[in-house]
């Protein structure tokens, strides 16, 4: 929580630097298109004789950050971003065969992100702005079962209405923060037999207060560029509550039978989510960046948990099981990259 703090504080001096100088009301004009490609890549490898037991390894993300924004008139403003990043980690180790060779492993999935989102903003010169947003986001390939993979799973929709304040806007930096009521639908997939592989599709739906903001700034003299979000949801109602409660009465039989206990599990899904993003570009020339990220994420209990109490109790509990995370989840890479501004 110490990183959030920061943030909140780091986010109080943009609000106090903004009400010093206004930003400027935005003038109605054409879109403004940005768009960003690029892929980091660390490698190492060494002979099958190398002396310390030294294994290479190889880590690639490819990635794109694409934006198209346009004030139409006075008093509307859209703006539309699609972001998707993949990439992938191998390492060497002894073939099973002969232990003096070294093999590459198959690569593991270390990076998987597809995310839309456009906001519609009234800016009506007040000091907040009304908006409406739409934000999907899923990833190329599940790999959290160990039964299978499933591609594009899960699916999130998010509809968001509320009240916008627009803290800083200049042609190089930004800061927005939105707070407001949101809908959200996940769309999901899970293996219900893993010796058949068989998946049942289900629909999950819950609403709660969301608070966003977002945070484009160079520092260091305008060497680094920064860019931070903050993201806090607050669930007030999930379908599948009720099916939460019926798991912990069936956890329960089970676990006495067995002579050990069960924790419920029944309110995890109230718990506030967080997520803290951070990234550092320093663009050393025109494509070769050094990029830093850093992510810290509060999820208990993740809604695209398949909750459907007709699935096997060992199916059911092993799927709820795999999507609570009673602690943060902390994510941090740094990589030398290419990275190309189309426009």
């Amino acid at each position: 929580m110490r990183s959030i703090c920061i943030f909140v504080l780091a986010l109080a001096a943009v609000a106090g630097s903004a009400r010093a100088d206004e930003p400027k009301p935005l003038q109605p004009g054409p879109w403004k298109f940005g768009a960003v490609i690029g892929a980091n890549v660390a490698q190492s490898a060494f002979s099958n004789n190398w002396r310390g037991g030294d294994k290479g390894s190889l880590a690639w993300v490819a990635f794109s950050d694409v934006a198209a924004e346009r004030q139409f008139s006075h008093r509307f403003n859209l703006t539309n971003k699609l972001q998707a990043a993949f990439g992938q980690t191998a390492q060497q180790s002894s073939d099973p065969r002969d232990p003096r060779v070294k093999v590459w492993d198959r690569p593991q999935k270390s990076t998987d992100l597809l995310v839309l989102e456009s906001v519609g903003r009234f800016t009506l010169g007040g000091a907040v702005d009304p908006f409406l947003a739409f934000r999907g986001e899923t990833q190329f390939t599940d790999e959290s079962s160990p039964i299978g993979k499933i591609p594009f799973n899960p699916i999130t929709l998010k509809e968001m209405t509320g009240v916008a304040r627009l803290l800083d806007k200049t042609e190089t930096s930004e800061a927005i923060t939105r707070v407001g009521f949101a809908l959200r639908q996940t769309v999901a997939e899970s293996f219900v037999d893993p010796v058949t592989k068989d998946k049942d599709r289900f629909v999950a739906n819950d609403g709660g207060l969301d608070w966003q903001t977002y945070v484009t700034r160079p520092v260091l003299k305008k060497r680094v560029l920064y860019k931070g979000s903050l993201d806090v949801y607050k669930p007030i109602f999930y379908s599948q509550s009720d099916d939460l409660k019926a798991f912990d009465v069936r956890a329960d039989s089970a676990a006495a039978a067995n002579g050990t206990t069960h924790g419920p599990v029944a309110d995890y899904w109230k718990a506030v989510e967080v997520n803290f993003l951070n990234t550092f570009t320093a663009q050393i020339t025109k494509v070769l960046s050094v990029n830093l990220l850093v992510q810290w994420v509060y999820d208990k209990y993740d809604a695209a948990a398949n909750t459907n109490p007709d699935q096997p109790f060992d199916v059911l509990q092993a799927e709820i099981d795999r999507n609570v995370r009673k602690s943060g989840q902390f994510k941090e890479t740094l990589g030398l990259g290419l990275s190309y501004r189309l426009f």
